[in-house]
Parts: structure tokens; sequence; C-alpha cells
């Protein structure tokens, strides 16, 4: 748990870390993109200008040069006819008198030739008298004349309203973004350490659960000794031995507290089990000799409840590489969830077989099965299944998980079989010592 611990809080950091350089990176690569988009808008706008002087000045020198052909002038004495004031505002040069219906007509049909849409008004000079003899740009809302231009004769002149030469510029996302960036920079960074700290607790929890259980069982041991100690010595008193009833009690005493002793030391393995402190001695096992006394141990409780344990050992390959302790409590354990599970005259059967370079051990029971929602969930610590509104059968719930997590540090594995109402089989599966 303290390495899972340490992983999952390292992991944490660096997918930290990796967002804040990821996020980091698109806002960098955002800022460039938009920076190059505002080169790339500023350069379309410098054509879209040149383009559109243009356009205007060839429009406005062939409705000059109309204007030239209706009054049968001489052309060659406008050098430069059409000159621009402003981004808005052209005067084009003419030396005699201008019809404004015709001048009108002229700068429509041109306008229209060169697909110049944009609104524009027109004025009208007469530089000889300083006076507009045509204007549309004085209105209502009195906006300003446009700039006077300095010349000799006649001129007239085309303000455009307004240039909307293309859509205008998107506000800049850049802003959002970065805020965007940065609150998902903060959550991740709550949520990691949300996670450290929740670790961190986890890990404090399971050292005060252990220490309290390790102290409870070690202070259990001594009161369970001392009745073991004092049983066996009254059970060696030959006056008390006498006594049928003294020496039935007495040995209701003892078993019992044989029993207690036996499910202290399974809380104790248990808890040395998830802290990964078990020490195991690993030996060359015959998993058969195992089996066989498990069979003479566990045959007179099963006895008692008019059933029997009934073996089909065909392994030839029977030598393993174990702690022979676990691998005994291992099928003591299943012997014993199969008879709980049992309701009336346990029948018990054990096979082995050997597969490949493998050992395979199966223990049967017809006992009440296991539900097919419950099969993933019988490993699990603390799991209980349940037989009915109460827990009908008494344990802790936890000899299956000590049977699994034992299994695996043998280099083995359990798979479970089950029909409800009908029984279930346990297979495990462990590596035979071919040396």
């Amino acid at each position: 748990m303290k390495t899972t611990a340490k992983i999952i809080v390292y992991l944490s950091i660096l997918v930290l870390v990796g967002l804040i350089i990821t996020q980091f990176l698109i806002v960098k690569n955002s800022l460039e993109i938009e920076n190059e988009n505002r080169e790339i808008v500023k350069e379309i706008e410098e054509l879209e200008d040149k383009n559109f002087k243009s356009e205007v000045t060839l429009a406005l020198t062939k409705v000059r040069d109309k204007l030239i052909s209706n009054n049968q002038e001489n052309s060659n004495i406008y050098l430069d006819p059409v000159k621009q004031i402003n981004p808005n505002y052209f005067v084009v040069s003419f030396y005699d008198t201008i019809p404004k219906d015709i001048l009108k007509s002229l700068i429509e049909e041109e306008f229209s030739s060169f697909y110049i849409d944009n609104s524009y008004k027109i004025g009208i000079y007469d530089c000889f008298t300083d006076s507009i003899i045509f204007d549309e740009f004085t209105d209502s809302k009195n906006n300003v004349i446009p700039q006077k231009w300095e010349h000799d004769g006649y001129y007239f002149g085309v303000y455009f309203n307004d240039l909307k030469l293309k859509e205008p510029i998107k506000k800049s996302s850049l802003p959002f973004m970065l805020i965007l960036a940065t609150l998902v920079i903060i959550v991740a960074g709550l949520y990691s350490f949300y996670l450290a700290s929740g670790i961190l607790k986890q890990k404090k929890i399971s050292k005060i659960t252990y220490d309290f259980i390790n102290n409870m069982t070690h202070e259990l041991k001594t009161p369970i000794s001392t009745i073991s100690l004092s049983t066996d010595v009254l059970l060696n008193n030959k006056k008390i031995t006498d006594n049928d009833r003294l020496n039935r009690y007495l040995s209701i005493i003892k078993t019992e507290n044989k029993r207690l002793e036996n499910q202290v030391e399974r809380v104790l393995q248990i808890a040395k089990l998830d802290k990964d402190i078990i020490k195991l001695n690993f030996e060359e096992i015959d998993i058969h000799e195992v089996i066989e006394t498990c069979i003479d141990t566990f045959s007179v409780p099963i006895q008692d409840r008019n059933g029997g344990i009934n073996s089909l050992l065909k392994a030839e390959k029977t030598t393993i590489n174990g702690d022979i302790i676990h691998i005994t409590n291992i099928i003591y354990n299943l012997f014993d969830n199969a008879n709980k599970y049992s309701p009336d005259k346990p029948n018990i059967l054990i096979k082995s077989d050997n597969t490949r370079n493998e050992i395979k051990i199966t223990v049967s029971d017809n006992g009440i099965g296991i539900k097919k929602e419950d099969l993933k969930e019988v490993f699990e610590k603390f799991y209980r299944v349940s037989t009915g509104d109460v827990h009908n059968v008494k344990g802790f719930g936890l000899g299956l998980y000590y049977v699994k997590q034992m299994v695996e540090k043998h280099g083995g594995k359990i798979e479970i079989e089950s029909k409800y109402s009908e029984g279930s089989d346990f297979i495990i599966t462990f590596p035979i010592n071919n040396q």
C-alpha cells in the first residue's frame, strides 16, 4: 500500500505538470496563430485598399472621359485627373460645367461595372467662384464637408460613407483561453491535492487500524493461552476427569478456546497480509500429503454433521514450492467454507490433476451455491454471501480473501464455478516444482 500510494502521488504530480505544460503550449500556440492571422489580415487590408483605390480611380477616370467626350474638350490638358484626398474621399478635375444628373448617372454606371457597392455622396465645385454647385455631403446630421481641393476650374468629389472592405476582425479568444486554462489548472491542482491528501489519510488510517488489530490480537492471545494452560491442568487432574459433567464442560472450554485462538490468529494474519509483511518460508511440499492431513483433521466436524470427505487424487506430479503452514491453511479454509455453506450432510470432494507444468486442485461441495451477481465479490475482504435477511453462517468474511491472497503469493490462481442451490467448485492451480 505504501508503494501504491507513492506511485499514485507521483503520477498525480506528473499529470498536473503535464497539464500545465500542455495548457501553456496551447495558449502559446494560439497566441502565435493569432499574431500570424493579424499579419495576414493586415496584408489583406493593404491589398484591398490598393485594389479599391485602383478600381475607384479607373471608374472615375472613365466618368471624366465620358464627360469630356460629351463636352468635346481636349483631354490632353488633364495630366492627373483623379486624386485621392483621404481614404474616403476622391476628387476629379474638370474645366467645364458639370451637369449633376449626367454625373450621377455616369458614376452609378461605372461603379456598377467595377462592382463597387459602397454607399457614397457626391459634390460639384466651381473654383472660379469658390462655391459649391451641388452638395450631397451636408445633411440634417451636420456631416462635415470633405476637405477642399485647391484646384482651378471645376471638379467633382466622391465621398464614401463607410469603407467595409471585408468582415471585421473577430474579437480575440485569447483572454477566454487564458481564463479557461487557469481554471483547468486550478481544478486539476485541487483534485490532485485532494487525491494526495485522501491517500495520505487512508495510509494513516490503515496504519492505525493495523496497529489496533495487532495490539488487540496480541492482548487476546495472553488470556487465550492462560485459559488453554488452565484447562490442560484441570484435564490432567484425575479427580476432575472422573466427574463426567466437569470433564465435558472442560472439553467444551478447550474446544471453544482453540476456535477463538484460530480466529484471532486469522485476523492477525490478514492484517499482516494487508501490510505485506508476511514472510513465507518456501520449501518443497507434496501437496497430496497436505491434502491427506487436512482430510484427517477435518473429518471429525464433517462426521458430526453426518457428512463426509472424499478424494480423487489423480495427479502424478505433486511437488510444489510453498509455505507448509499457509498451503495447509488454504486447503483447510476451503474445507471449512464448504462445510459452513452446506445446510445438511455436507458432501465434500477434493480432486487433483496435472495440466502441463501445473497441478489443479478442485474442492467441490453440495452447498447452497453462490448467485451469479456474488461470484465477483466472494474473494473481497469482509464480503459475505447473504443467505437471507441475516447472515446465517457466522464468520468474518476473511477466509476466501486469505485463500486468494495466499494462492497468488505462491504463484497460483483460484477460480470459482457455482450454481445457486446446487453447490460450488473452487479450483486452485499451482506451478509444479520440476527440479
